[in-house]
């Protein structure tokens, strides 16, 4: 602890920290780049590595960009922002191929990774926390921002560059209009509804947003000072909200109250138009989201599928796509809210050829086989995979082909593994950078059945 060292960085690890090795013993270095020499100083030691802090680039990398966001050192959000974004590219795609080839056991060919021409501004959701304080002369303020990175600290923000515009607004709206509202609230002798977090989701196609306010307390109990909040919001801003509504924290009954407005948004992704809800599963790059969903479709080609399987299904995003292609859709998730979000955007968009299911999708083994051998089978979990149960379930059913979308190539790559086993071989990997100046990254992969003559 507090030696300093030289180290030579070699690589990336999946938080996006440098890896240096010093007697055999291996470093994280965050804010360190592939091919840098630097030093640092150890602060933490544990039995098969060591984290370290960046005192000093000795031999800077090419590649190294000063990061135009001011709060980059503390927030930890965007951890590579000092890394050029083509060079970003080519990592997640070597962290994908290095997941395949160490985890699953394949060399398999990894295509250059969609990305994005301007890769700024491109979140539709934020979810910013509340922390109420005095300053030096006694003034109650609100502090308004995200967490720092393994804390509950909240790092004061007045502008992110990743979200979109509108969401930036909103939070500086909020942020003063919860400073007017407890000081009108106390000059009347009322208490002010404190509001501990804030969730606020953007339209991108009809340029509005929807907001969630949060708070320990009981809306319907302060329902008058919560729709006076809500009118001093809309005040502070050029465009209202869409619609405004409390939630209760940790409640077990739900505890909403619409304060104003509507309670939904529509959001457009090319021909498909989605009803959003502010706590709906959507996702946050909507541009992104396009190609990631058209990328997909595209390796299932127009085969005449008779029936296809949309398992983890969320609000029916693909499952619009997919029923282009399929006589049938089935969509399978285990969320009440999404499942009704899925049936009411399948009839948005006046399509009758999906059921969607209820159910876990480690649960529909029996539906599977009733499918007959459907030719197509589409995975889209969340970051820790399928279940055996789940591959087990899909691989019995003898599908012609599996399109898997993942958000964590390692959990991906333990699921192909098994479904190798099991006779499916890889014939498509197209990462699709849905989160540019992160670590995250979606990857579209086609599997198809290795035929018996094969």
């Amino acid at each position: 602890m507090g030696e300093r060292l030289v180290l030579q960085i070699s690589d990336l690890n999946h938080d996006g920290k440098g890896v240096g090795k010093h007697e055999g013993f291996t470093f994280f270095i965050g804010g360190a780049l592939p091919g840098e020499r630097v030093e640092v100083s150890v602060t933490r030691v544990r039995k098969s590595y060591a984290e370290a802090e960046l005192l000093a680039i000795i031999d800077p990398s090419p590649a190294r960009v000063q990061p135009p966001c001011p709060y980059y050192s503390r927030c930890g959000g965007c951890s590579l922002q000092h890394f050029t974004y083509d060079e970003q590219l080519k990592w997640k795609q070597r962290r994908v191929y290095e997941s395949l080839r160490r985890i699953a056991g394949v060399e398999a060919e990894v295509l250059f990774p969609l990305g994005m021409a301007d890769p700024w501004q491109y979140r539709n959701k934020a979810r910013i926390h509340f922390q109420d304080f005095r300053d030096g002369k006694g003034k109650q303020c609100f502090k308004a921002g995200f967490y720092e990175a393994r804390s509950h600290r909240i790092i004061e923000i007045e502008n992110c560059l990743i979200q979109h515009p509108l969401n930036v607004k909103m939070i500086n709206a909020i942020r003063r209009a919860l400073e007017n509202a407890l000081c009108d609230a106390r000059n009347r002798g009322l208490s002010c509804p404190l509001v501990d977090a804030v969730t606020i989701r953007t339209a991108v196609a009809e340029d509005s947003c929807l907001v969630m306010l949060e708070g320990k307390e009981s809306g319907i109990k302060k329902k008058v000072e919560l729709e006076e909040l809500a009118s001093l919001i809309d005040g502070e801003v050029e465009k209202p909200a869409a619609g405004i509504l409390w939630r209760q924290m940790d409640s077990s009954s739900g505890g909403d109250l619409f304060l104003r407005g509507r309670k939904y948004l529509t959001e457009k992704i090319a021909s498909y138009h989605y009803r959003l809800s502010p706590v709906s599963f959507f996702q946050v790059n909507p541009l992104q989201a396009k190609r990631l969903y058209e990328t997909a479709l595209a390796m299932i080609g127009n085969r005449h599928i008779c029936t296809a399987f949309d398992l983890y299904c969320g609000t029916g995003s693909f499952s619009l796509f997919l029923s282009s292609t399929a006589q049938k859709v089935i969509g399978v998730d285990s969320s009440t809210s999404a499942i009704e979000d899925a049936v009411m955007n399948a009839r948005l968009n006046n399509i009758d050829n999906i059921k969607y299911i209820k159910a876990r999708a480690e649960e529909i083994g029996d539906l599977l086989q009733q499918g007959k051998n459907p030719k197509t089978v589409c995975l889209n979990p969340p970051r820790n995979g399928c279940s055996p149960q789940l591959l087990e379930s899909v691989s019995s059913a003898n599908p012609e082909q599996i399109v898997y979308i993942s958000c964590n190539p390692a959990t991906l790559a333990r699921d192909l593994k098994l479904l190798i086993g099991k006779d499916f071989a890889i014939r498509r990997v197209q990462p699709v950078d849905m989160f540019p100046h992160t670590t995250h990254v979606e990857t579209v992969v086609l599997m198809s059945r290795i035929s018996g003559d094969k």
